[in-house]
């Protein structure tokens, strides 16, 4: 067989191929999108019909033109290949041709055959198991959500455990003996005062110990006379008094040197070594952590007068404060539970205990203030810190719930999830749903669904874009 004749018998064999299969599909094609722009150009707008006169003879001269190209290979290739090969070529051309036709002819068979979207009865929605696979359908389940409310506080130091510490009296620091951050017990010393006020209690001190000495013994004296009736009783009441006088006198002084803060043991050594010294030691009144120091040594002090040279507060026990709005209120009692986050440590979550709530409102805020208890033993939080605290208000809710991908939300503000019988059911139905709280991406059902409903657990919005797009 020569290759004119093969080549013939492929012509043919695809001119029969597209008359007996391929028209019935192109040709209507043609008719329905291309023929009436053709006639429309052709027929009515004469400035066209020059290029198509052009076009005509083109398409009559292209065969002269291949013809003459197709003789120039065919000779070519005759004489480099011989009729065996050219036999084996022209069959490979042949089997290659069939197998494209063959799955071209396969993937149009898929195309018309397969599964489409479409709306079903009562304005349902049925879509291919594809996309089935997508929207991930599941039941409804039940979960426990937790009454709780959420609010934004800081951390503060604990008031009743924090103390300014004020020397006794005016005076000029001595001695520092702290710094801050340093751990102090009850009764250590953080610092000294230089006071001329406590030399001049010091010196009353000693003057009132000797003068009751000499009462003392002069009364002893008196009481032995008056048994000889050696004086008179108005000498010996005279003498009483003068040694109640000057007792009372003693135990002023005593307390006076103990409100400068010296310890039984300071003023024993000060009666006995008739020593009068004028630097008065300030010793903390709690344990816990010096948070504040200002003092230094020369500075003058004053009583009262802030800031105070020493804060000391127990650092373990802090607080939560934090402000509400008056209109919840009433959700909130002393004695609820409160766990709170702060940015420094997202993973971790602390917990307290409300025990105070304001009498008033913030007349310019309308906030309430609430106050929790901490404890904080690995002094990991410090005040001031932001927090985000959590009250539980109640028991949890056991209630239907849902991802939150199945929702949508429809443009009036309703929710909306789609319903299917089964996990292989094709036919969704969109149902209206009544959301309540959203915990860990799940969102309880109030009112729409119950457990066991089989929904749409993600891409609920991509089938409710479908069921638009097909109306």
């Amino acid at each position: 067989m020569k290759l004119s004749q093969i080549t013939n018998s492929i012509a043919n064999f695809f001119k029969n191929f597209y008359a007996k299969h391929l028209s019935r599909f192109i040709a209507p094609i043609y008719v329905k999108h291309f023929q009436k722009h053709v006639d429309y150009f052709y027929l009515n707008h004469l400035k066209y019909n020059k290029y198509f006169e052009e076009l005509v003879f083109l398409l009559r001269a292209t065969p002269k033109t291949i013809q003459q190209i197709y003789q120039k290979w065919a000779t070519l290739y005759c004489a480099k290949t011989t009729q065996k090969q050219r036999k084996w070529i022209a069959l490979l051309i042949i089997a290659w041709v069939i197998i494209k036709i063959a799955f071209a002819g396969y993937d149009f068979w898929q195309e018309v055959t397969a599964p489409k979207t479409e709306l079903g009865p009562n304005n349902s929605l049925i879509i291919t198991p594809q996309q089935v696979k997508q929207v991930n359908p599941g039941p409804v389940m039940e979960r426990d959500f937790s009454q709780d409310s959420s609010a934004v506080g800081i951390i503060d130091f604990n008031q009743d455990q924090t103390v300014q510490v004020f020397g006794p009296y005016q005076g000029r620091i001595g001695k520092v003996m702290v710094v801050a951050g340093d751990d102090v017990k009850v009764g250590q010393p953080l610092y000294t005062v230089l006071s001329p006020d406590l030399a001049q209690a010091a010196a009353t001190l000693v003057a009132s110990a000797g003068v009751l000495k000499m009462s003392n013994e002069t009364l002893k004296r008196a009481k032995s006379l008056y048994e000889t009736k050696s004086i008179s009783l108005k000498e010996l009441e005279q003498n009483i008094s003068d040694q109640q006088t000057a007792d009372a006198n003693y135990q002023a002084a005593l307390k006076t040197m103990g409100l400068f803060g010296l310890t039984d043991v300071q003023i024993k050594q000060i009666l006995s070594g008739r020593k009068i010294d004028t630097e008065t030691v300030v010793v903390s009144p709690v344990a816990g952590r010096v948070v504040s120091r200002v003092a230094a040594i020369g500075q003058l002090v004053q009583p009262g007068t802030v800031p105070a040279p020493i804060t000391v507060s127990d650092t373990s026990k802090l607080w939560m404060v934090a402000s509400v709005p008056e209109g919840e209120i009433a959700r909130y009692h002393v004695g609820q539970t409160v766990f709170l986050r702060v940015q420094a440590y997202p993973e971790k979550t602390y917990s307290g205990t409300i025990f105070f709530m304001s009498e008033s409102s913030d007349p310019v805020t309308h906030r309430i203030q609430l106050r929790a208890n901490l404890t904080d033993d690995a002094h990991e939080l410090r005040p001031q810190m932001i927090a985000d605290f959590n009250v539980v208000l109640g028991d949890p809710i056991l209630s239907p719930a849902v991802p939150a991908k199945a929702l949508v939300r429809e443009a009036d503000g309703t929710f909306t999830v789609w319903v299917t019988s089964s996990n292989q059911s094709t036919q969704y139905i969109k149902r209206t749903v009544k959301v309540g709280l959203m915990q860990a991406d799940y969102v309880q059902i109030l009112d729409g669904l119950k457990a066991g409903d089989i929904v749409a657990q993600s891409n609920a919005l991509f089938l409710s874009n479908l069921f638009i797009n097909l109306q």
